[in-house]
């Protein structure tokens, strides 16, 4: 079973202004994470929550990317596989059946 995660405190202040995002969430059915680099999947902060690889890709039309990608990610040992525009973007993924 899978420790629950959520991210707090993800806002940040640009010209007089407040953002907030969403952060992180691993549950025991999906998570919501960020691909950084060298396959280090990444809470919002920048903090190391496991790994990911790309598993096939097609190119879209799409402002955000000219890819989607089909991507494994692991946490705590548990396989999740969603949808994402890779390296730097996030990642929303449910747990595999497979593990």
């Amino acid at each position: 079973m899978t420790i629950p995660y959520v991210e707090e405190d993800c806002t940040f202040h640009h010209e007089g202004r407040t953002f907030e995002a969403g952060g992180a969430v691993v549950t025991d059915g999906w998570l919501i994470a960020y691909a950084g680099s060298n396959g280090v999947l990444n809470d919002w902060h920048g903090n190391p929550l496991g790994t990911w690889r790309t598993l096939s890709s097609w190119r879209v039309q799409s402002y955000i990317g000219s890819h989607m990608h089909s991507i494994e990610a692991r946490v705590n040992g548990v396989r999740y596989v969603g949808r994402g525009f890779g390296e730097g973007m996030s990642l929303r993924a449910k747990r595999s059946q497979r593990q």
